[in-house]
């Protein structure tokens, strides 16, 4: 054997061993083992690119001597990521498409904000991430029977959620209704008579001048004129609310009406209301226990995002380092 393969035997056994003692701390098998547990073992062993690519070399050699697949090939690393990324688009769509069903449509002020935060929830559930969001523009989405085409550079397509019943085309029609509508009638209390009774008129017969998807809406209902997209920020905001369960509730508008003069007077008797006995700490416990439950769990989805985001970033890196050559 001449000295050089010998050294390279050497090594092999050296990197096998290394990989082989980090599994057995992590509790972990090493053989065999998923592109995943490879991509953590090279991210918590720091080294550089050569040593890592002969660590890589000697895990997918000892999975071919066993009659396994080489958890280091480009291809299943590839698969891997497309796999977490497929997995929590899935997990995350139906999730926020069940959240989306449950908001209101019409009847109130609240329904503008339900119309809106749904159709928020359906593009974030499809992987658009909150910066595109507020870049997207009204001509970019289509309806395609039940389902929505999201074009440009995105090329998405949501489809009816079997689950949870979403029909994306209906959540979509009902906000893109409020934009022509107010984009044509520039009247809150007009928008908010319309709303309250589900009586648009038939908006399709008239030009779409486009404009931004998603659009800030005032406590009072108010859409801004010309149309102004929200920031990446308030609809992260917005999304972190519904997730949470503490989105803030809207007041409805409430309606000026002055007696008549000659109108009848009937004098109405009502029965004194039974005072409730309430502790002077009753509503200051409340709200405490409130705030207590909204700090201590109001990071808890941003944690879970930041594990997945870790893990899809720790194959990606993985797979970057490794490119063509990790085929040994």
């Amino acid at each position: 054997m001449a000295a050089g393969q010998a050294s390279a035997v050497t090594s092999y056994r050296y990197q096998w061993a290394l990989f082989a003692d980090w599994c057995a701390a992590a509790d972990t098998s090493p053989l065999p083992a998923s592109p995943i547990t490879l991509a953590q073992f090279l991210d918590e062993n720091p080294a550089g690119d050569t040593v890592q690519l002969r660590r890589a070399s000697a895990i997918n050699r000892a999975h071919l001597d066993a009659g396994h697949p080489a958890p280091g090939r480009v291809t299943s690393m590839r698969l891997a990521l497309d796999s977490a990324r497929a997995d929590r688009t899935i997990r995350r769509a139906a999730q926020y498409q069940a959240l989306a069903a449950e908001l209101p449509t019409e009847g109130s002020t609240a329904a503008l904000f339900g119309r809106r935060d749904a159709v928020l929830l359906l593009l974030a559930g499809a992987g658009l991430s909150y910066t595109a969001i507020a870049e997207l523009d009204c001509g970019d989405i289509s309806v395609d029977g039940d389902s929505v085409w999201i074009g440009g550079h995105h090329r998405i397509r949501i489809d009816p959620h079997d689950v949870t019943g979403s029909q994306p085309a209906e959540v979509w029609e009902r906000w893109n209704t409020v934009l022509r509508f107010s984009d044509r009638y520039p009247s809150t209390a007009l928008l908010a008579e319309h709303v309250q009774r589900n009586t648009f008129p038939d908006m399709t017969v008239l030009p779409d001048h486009g404009g931004p998807v998603a659009v800030p809406i005032d406590r009072w209902g108010h859409l801004p004129l010309p149309a102004a997209p929200m920031t990446a920020a308030e609809i992260g905001t917005v999304i972190a609310a519904h997730r949470t369960g503490l989105s803030p509730l809207h007041t409805p508008r409430r309606r000026i009406t002055r007696p008549q003069a000659d109108a009848e007077q009937v004098d109405i008797i009502r029965p004194e209301p039974t005072p409730a006995e309430l502790d002077s700490g009753y509503y200051r416990d409340g709200v405490d226990a409130r705030r207590r439950a909204h700090t201590a769990l109001a990071a808890v989805p941003g944690m879970v995002d930041d594990v997945e985001d870790r893990i899809e970033a720790l194959l990606q890196r993985t797979l970057d380092l490794l490119g063509d050559e990790a085929t040994p």
